[in-house]
């Protein structure tokens, strides 16, 4: 069984080759044979849990600002929706999608539709901009401390890999910034950008 961990992504694949399930916390990994029991039990094709596992945190990382929700409903030649987005006091779509439930009255079922596919489009955007980027790949057999690590994307729940396997973590952290000529500070930034949305999904 092999451990598959993404840049900026929670949770870990576990997999052998064909079905894969995945682990939020770091523990389960300790016990083999209750990975190997549920590999055989909710195991599913490699390529739906990983592409479901990125999507699930590009969905949480995702801020929907009301004025580009009231933009999608003037777009689409709604303008009495686009007034009634400046009732909503979050940014989170979830803050937002319950806000809108227990006001149901005041913005109505022709919003929500609107507001659901406002979100849904950006959560495919998110999700694109994601697998088209390169990011580093962790790998390790399960129960070995040597681990692999790559550059690659993800296209669909299929990894590209695009370099060999790399020396360190650092070291593919160093060749990411130079294909993206990025500098070390830019990426702390981003890593800053990750935790603090971590840190507002433990609030919700």
């Amino acid at each position: 069984m092999k451990v598959e961990s993404w840049q900026g992504i929670n949770g870990k694949l576990i997999h052998n080759g064909q079905k894969a399930i995945v682990v939020k916390d770091e523990q389960e990994l300790a016990d083999q044979d209750k990975l190997q029991d549920r590999l055989k039990q909710e195991g599913k094709p490699i390529d739906e849990v990983r592409k479901a596992l990125i999507k699930n945190t590009v969905k949480r990382q995702i801020k929907t600002d009301p004025l580009k929700i009231s933009s999608w409903f003037n777009r689409h030649q709604d303008s009495k929706n686009a007034k009634k987005t400046e009732k909503l006091v979050s940014d989170k779509p979830t803050h937002q999608y319950k806000q809108i439930k227990n006001e149901m009255t005041f913005f109505g079922e022709s919003f929500l539709e609107g507001f659901l596919g406002f979100y849904g489009l950006e959560v495919d955007n998110a999700l694109g901009r994601y697998e088209h980027n390169l990011h580093v790949l962790e790998t390790q057999e399960l129960g070995q401390s040597e681990k692999e690590y790559y550059l690659a994307t993800s296209e669909n729940g299929r990894v590209k890999l695009a370099t060999d396997p790399l020396p360190s973590q650092q070291i593919a952290e160093e060749q990411l910034n130079k294909f993206y000529q990025r500098e070390p500070e830019e990426t702390q930034a981003e890593q800053i950008q990750l935790r603090t949305s971590e840190d507002d999904r433990k609030e919700e």
